[in-house]
């Protein structure tokens, strides 16, 4: 894999990209701060990031947020100690291990596959997620696209329905596509009867 190593210890830098590459990786960077870290992931697109936890400009946290924004990545982060308050905040992120400096390669192997076990994971519930999502915003916006049609044509709920399909028929356009424009008024005429006339009052 294309790993991205940030690390402001040029030592232990130097030995966590000399550790990978005698397991057949290729490293990324090494990046000094996590700003330059943001960077490469975002120019370099690697397959997995290592990030220290306490680097200067931007922490390995911050930089982790800003990757899972823009081009999420499995991501491990690294520190000297196991410090409390940075794992808490670590379980709020779209981060899949945690290492302690120094890196053996009885540690560093097994987090990677379980990182990347993790990723994968993660990223097919965000998909179904993002699915059911959808489905609820097209649902939604089709009730009220028929709310609409009942109330200017004076029809109960079957009836738009059927008249949303049939314009969905005509203009080879998805119900969602009827609905969205109906909604935001852009004028396409439903084929239909006249609407039916109030009963005056009295």
């Amino acid at each position: 894999m294309r790993i991205l190593v940030a690390d402001d210890e040029p030592a232990s830098a130097a030995g966590l990209t000399a550790l990978l590459e005698i397991v057949g990786h290729e490293v990324v960077g090494p990046a000094r701060d996590g700003d330059e870290a943001v960077a490469l992931a975002l120019r370099e697109r690697p397959d997995l990031a290592i990030l220290d936890i306490d680097m200067p400009r931007l922490s390995g946290l911050d930089a982790a947020a800003r990757i899972a924004r823009t081009r999420p990545v499995p991501v491990i982060l690294l520190s000297a100690h196991r410090e409390p308050e940075y794992l808490e905040r670590a379980a709020s992120l779209p981060v899949f291990n945690y290492l302690t400096k120094p890196c053996a390669p009885d540690s560093l192997i097994p987090a990677i596959r379980i990182a990347r076990a993790r990723f994968e994971e993660w990223s097919s519930l965000r998909g179904r997620v993002g699915e059911l999502t959808q489905r609820m915003e097209e649902r939604t916006v089709v009730e009220r696209a028929k709310g609409i049609l009942m109330r200017a044509r004076g029809i109960g709920e079957d009836e738009a329905y059927v008249l949303m399909r049939r314009q969905s028929q005509q203009q080879s356009r998805s119900m969602t596509q009827i609905a969205r424009a109906l909604v935001a008024g852009e004028g396409f005429v439903v084929r239909a009867g006249p609407m039916k006339a109030k009963a005056a009052p009295g």
